[in-house]
């Protein structure tokens, strides 16, 4: 980790983005070295700063939540609907290689920070934006998070709520994340592109457009009269589901081609001789008698406590996995070993624990040494100097209020 040159060294991305779903995509880019300016509006800044609804992201440390989405990002506080202020923007999108932003349509018509608006400060800049629809139809202007752009419209509330029970809440900013993976391919895309032709692009996704590709099979399969979303594999493939212990923890098998394995298993299991028994034999025999193979599963399963089956299939070479809890997969070994978690030291020299993009560059995830997120407006007057600003013109936009 932290071998000091990323993927992105040496490129400057402006983003005028709020709370998870384009400044994902910045913070990606800023563990692989880009130098990621967050520009945020005077005053308050990016709202998810003091956004608080109970569910335990605020420490004495600081906002789990912004550490996680912007850490190692530089902030600059400018009144965007001020003249000077959007002149202060222009000016840095002309250093820049990629503008990113979540800001809706109609929002950056207003402020003039359109795609031609932009170009016309830096004609070779990268344009990257996300919203919650796309930006085609007739509803790009209509607002939109998470739980309701991706999780309820996009399918994945239905997908994964069982028939008859209370919809499934959404995961924490599972879809922002998801979005965040689509706009940073798309920004890499697009320098790549830019560096063998020297044409920029305009890059766009969405959220809608995320949980679509994140469902392509069930969306893909649906055209077939016969396909039913929510069927249980354990009633048609008992060798693919999850069997619970004696001691309420789960076991999911995954076996897609179970004949390699179903001998082991039976074994395993302490009933070798199923193995041979013609209801079971082999794949069309089990399909037939599914019921009586996922019974017969069930009992064997439940017999012991997963601390006593965890000796026996730690050693099996086969796809299965305990389902675990969130705690546990925070303490994964497997993830700990590929450098999937990292502590960022807090200003007050305390550490938050924070989780890397999911690539792994030359075997590190991070170039860089973990930062945190940079206080509202930390770097205002480092990023206006960068920009061609003395000291003088500095003190005047702050006097202004055109800057924080």
């Amino acid at each position: 980790m932290a071998s000091g040159k990323g993927m992105f060294d040496g490129i400057r991305v402006v983003e005028l983005a709020q709370y998870v779903f384009a400044p994902g995509a910045g913070t990606l880019l800023a563990d692989q070295g880009a130098e990621v300016i967050k520009v945020e509006l005077t005053g308050k800044g990016d709202p998810y700063r003091s956004l608080k609804i109970g569910d335990g992201r605020e420490t004495k440390s600081g906002n789990l939540a912004m550490e996680q989405n912007n850490r190692g990002k530089k902030s600059i506080a400018l009144d965007l609907k001020s003249d000077a202020g959007r002149k202060a923007v222009l000016d840095l999108i002309a250093t820049a290689d990629v503008f990113l932003t979540s800001l809706r349509p109609k929002a950056l018509v207003s402020l003039r920070l359109d795609v031609d608006d932009v170009r016309a400060a830096n004609p070779k800049i990268i344009y990257a934006r996300g919203n919650a629809l796309g930006y085609k139809g007739k509803q790009i202007n209509k607002p939109g998070f998470d739980g309701s752009a991706f999780w309820a419209r996009g399918g994945a509330a239905f997908t994964m709520s069982p028939p008859g029970q209370p919809l499934t809440p959404s995961r924490p900013a599972m879809g922002d994340h998801l979005g965040s993976m689509n706009l940073a391919f798309g920004i890499a895309s697009a320098l790549f592109r830019r560096a063998m032709t020297g044409e920029p692009a305009v890059i766009e996704t969405s959220l809608l457009s995320t949980a679509v590709w994140m469902l392509s099979s069930d969306i893909t399969y649906s055209q077939v009269d016969e396909y039913v979303v929510h069927r249980s594999n354990a009633a048609k493939l008992p060798l693919i589901g999850a069997y619970p212990t004696k001691d309420g923890r789960l076991i999911q098998l995954m076996l897609l081609d179970p004949q390699p394995f179903w001998p082991t298993l039976c074994k395993m299991l302490g009933k070798p001789e199923m193995a041979d028994d013609p209801r079971f034999v082999d794949n069309p025999a089990r399909l037939a008698n599914a019921a009586d193979l996922t019974t017969a599963l069930r009992e064997l399963f439940a017999a012991r406590d997963w601390a006593e089956w965890q000796p026996i299939f730690d050693p099996w070479d086969a796809p299965w996995e305990l389902v675990r809890n969130i705690h546990e997969v925070a303490a994964d070994p497997e993830a700990i070993a590929n450098g999937l978690y990292i502590d960022i030291p807090m200003a007050d020299g305390n550490m938050i624990k924070a989780v890397t993009g999911p690539v792994l560059f030359d075997g590190d995830a991070m170039s860089i040494a973990p930062q945190r997120a940079p206080e509202l407006g930390e770097h205002t007057d480092e990023l206006l100097r960068s920009a061609g600003y003395d000291d003088a013109q500095v003190k005047a936009l702050k006097a202004a209020g055109a800057a924080q």
